[in-house]
Formats: C-alpha cells, sequence, structure tokens
C-alpha cells in the first residue's frame, strides 16, 4: 500500500455522523432459523442498495492485514446495532450477522466464522447435553462436582480476538439450554493476551448482551515472548468468582473445564494445551477443539494428539472445512483472479463418541474411560 489512506479504503464509512451509512433493512437479518449461528452465510447475503452488497476488495482478502480493521469493525457493529429495531431480533443474532457481514464484504478478519463455528457449537451442545444428562442423573457424580459449583458448565476459549467465538458459544448455551434447564449455570471463560483487542471484545460481548455468562480474562505477554501460565489465571479467576471463603479450597482442588476451544497463538497451541494438563483442569470428558490446525500447519499439536488416541487416550478424527471467510477470493478466481478453493482447505474434528448405552456419531465429541484423559478434536 502507497499512503495511509489505501488502507482503509476498503473498510467503508462507518463514521459516527454516517446514520444511514451502514444500516440494514430489517428484512435483511435472519431471523433465529436462519441467523448465522444455525446455517452457514452465503458470500452474496443482500442488503437494501447495491453498495451494501459489494464485493469485498482485493487488498483486504484472506490473510490481509491493515491497522485498525478491528476498530473498524467495532465501529460498524455499534452503528447498525445502533439503528436496528431491538425488538425483532436477539441482540448477538444481530452482532454475529453483522460480523459476518463486514468480514465478507469489507475486510477479512480471523474470526471463526459461520461455517466452522456451526460445527464448534454442536460440539459444545453435544459436551452440554452431556453434561446435563449426568447432572439429572446423579449429581454427586465427580464430572459435575466442581468446587460448589457443582451445576455449573466451565467453557474455556483460548484467544478472544474481537469477541466473534465467545458470542457464538455463549448463544449455543442461551438459545437450547438456559430457559430449558435453569438449575444448570454456565460460564464462559476467554483469555487474549492483547489489551486492545479485549476492550473490543469487551463491547462486542455487551452488544450480543451476553455478558453474564462471559468473562474475558487478560493474560500477560512476558519479555521473551512467552505469556504467563494461562492455567493459573483461569484457577485465580475460577477462585474469585467464589463467593464462599469456604468454597475456595474445594474449588482450587476441583474445578476443571468441560469445554476448550483453541484459537490463539499457533505456536502456542501444544504449550497451552500442555499448561492445562498439567494444572488439573483438563480431565477425563473434557472436550478440546482446535480451530486452523490443517490450514496452519500445526504439526507438533497434531503429532501430540495423534499419539494420544494411540495410546487410547483420546479419539480424533478430522474434518474438511473452508478457512473462514474466503468465498470473496474464490469468486475472483472463478473470475479471472489467482486462487481457487483448494487455496482455502482448513479441518474441522469429527469424532465417534462410543458408549455402553448408545454407539452413534457424534461430531466433535468423544468420550474416554482414562481417568487422565482429554478429549481431542482438530479443526
Amino acid at each position: 500500500m502507497s499512503n495511509n489512506n489505501d488502507v482503509f479504503d476498503c473498510f467503508g464509512s462507518d463514521s459516527e455522523s454516517d446514520n444511514n451509512s451502514d444500516e440494514p433493512s430489517h428484512s435483511s437479518i435472519p431471523t433465529s432459523s436462519t441467523t448465522p449461528a444455525s446455517k452457514e452465510i452465503p458470500s452474496n447475503f443482500s442488503r437494501e442498495s447495491s453498495n451494501k452488497s459489494k464485493i469485498r476488495d482485493k487488498s483486504c482478502g484472506v490473510l490481509a492485514f491493515h491497522p485498525n480493521t478491528e476498530q473498524s469493525l467495532l465501529l460498524h457493529v455499534r452503528n447498525t446495532i445502533h439503528h436496528q429495531n431491538r425488538s425483532q431480533h436477539c441482540a448477538w443474532e444481530r452482532v454475529l450477522y453483522e460480523i459476518d457481514w463486514y468480514c465478507l464484504h469489507r475486510h477479512w478478519m480471523m474470526c471463526i466464522g459461520p461455517e466452522k463455528g456451526m460445527m464448534v457449537g454442536d460440539a459444545l451442545e453435544s459436551a452440554i447435553a452431556r453434561f446435563e444428562k449426568v447432572l439429572n442423573k446423579d449429581e454427586t457424580n465427580p464430572m459435575v462436582r466442581s468446587a460448589g459449583n457443582k451445576n455449573r458448565f466451565l467453557a474455556v476459549e483460548l484467544g478472544t480476538y474481537c469477541g466473534y467465538g465467545s458470542i457464538f458459544l455463549s448463544q449455543v448455551w442461551k438459545k437450547r439450554f438456559q430457559n430449558k434447564n435453569p438449575v444448570m449455570n454456565f460460564r464462559l471463560m476467554t483469555v487474549e493476551i492483547n489489551p486492545e483487542y479485549a476492550t473490543i471484545a469487551n463491547e462486542m460481548i455487551e452488544l450480543a448482551q451476553v455478558q453474564d455468562v462471559v468473562t474475558v480474562l487478560e493474560n500477560d505477554l512476558l519479555f521473551d515472548g512467552s505469556t504467563a501460565d494461562v492455567g493459573q489465571l483461569i484457577k485465580n479467576a475460577l477462585l474469585q468468582e467464589s463467593d464462599d471463603v469456604s468454597c475456595q479450597e474445594e474449588n482450587r482442588q476441583g474445578e476443571y473445564i468441560h469445554f476448550l476451544m483453541i484459537d490463539h497463538d499457533k505456536d502456542s497451541y501444544l504449550k497451552d494445551l500442555q499448561i492445562l494438563e498439567k494444572s488439573g483442569l483438563i480431565r477425563s470428558g473434557t472436550v478440546v477443539v482446535a480451530d486452523n490446525v490443517i490450514f496452519a500447519g500445526i504439526g507438533e499439536y497434531i503429532d501430540y494428539v495423534h499419539g494420544l488416541a494411540a495410546r487410547g487416550i483420546v479419539h480424533t478424527c478430522t474434518k474438511e472445512a473452508n478457512v473462514e471467510y474466503c468465498s470473496p477470493d474464490v469468486h475472483k478466481h472463478c473470475h479471472g483472479g489467482d486462487l481457487s478453493s483448494e487455496t482455502f482447505k482448513d479441518g474441522v474434528g469429527k469424532c465417534f463418541r462410543i458408549n455402553t448405552e448408545l454407539l452413534h456419531l457424534s461430531v466433535l465429541n468423544v468420550e474416554t474411560s482414562n481417568p487422565n484423559g482429554t478429549c481431542g478434536v482438530m479443526m
């Protein structure tokens, strides 16, 4: 890019004073049955005017990074949410929809996106349903006896970024479980090392109205480029959330992660997974999902998970998917561009879950009888 103005050309206009620049028609927002959380978003979904459905600029395509993209996204979401009729749609549906629209039509971003997000959401739903089943059957089972919060399902996300994944995961709980089982609780702790991203994510989470179940934790980046112990960070946060001082020691010993989503620095996937294993936060029954493992070619993580599988500790396999928000780039290839769909192949984990009651196929979910085992999946 030759100058700073070019960097922002592909963002479009989202100034505070531009009241109509990104206001979608109410009919253009999907209902709960067609929200980005439940189906793949097509690359050409429409807005009222043609300029609002423009094709993303090539300079803002897959793996393009420009300064202030995250701030521009927040401004877009803030403005469009402000002008929409809030009584017609859930807040999290509106926020997810606007992020998807921005990433497809304005600037690619490294949010997980609706295609892989739906698969991760299915994994979370399966994990919560299994937790609920055990909870209803026997509340004294160790699986649900967690630190005075035995009814709480604990999910952890490594890599908050702008909050898309946190909103996507928490809306699974709110849509499918919150009103169904008022006894069960849900908490998502999401970890981010970039203070600016954490600030943006907090506002996104508030706009989506899921702040009651999501906590953003900022981890420290050390001088050598590594991060502070993520296991200790989560344990400290759990202790702070314990209102009953007498439960704190039980909390320290009993709380563990039921669902882990890894989507942060690719060089830290294996390191942080092993830290959480050693901390005792990952145990038998934990479901682990990792994004971009195939596209990013993280061999160490793949080899480690395959090693666990060979020892009978985890069951894991991989299902193909696409890199998030790649369809505009593929569309351009069909009209003379230099990229094809093969360029954007990624992976989504698909695992078999077997138990004595039922043998069936379960996407991204696996059980193990090993007392120290984890449930591993790769994306």
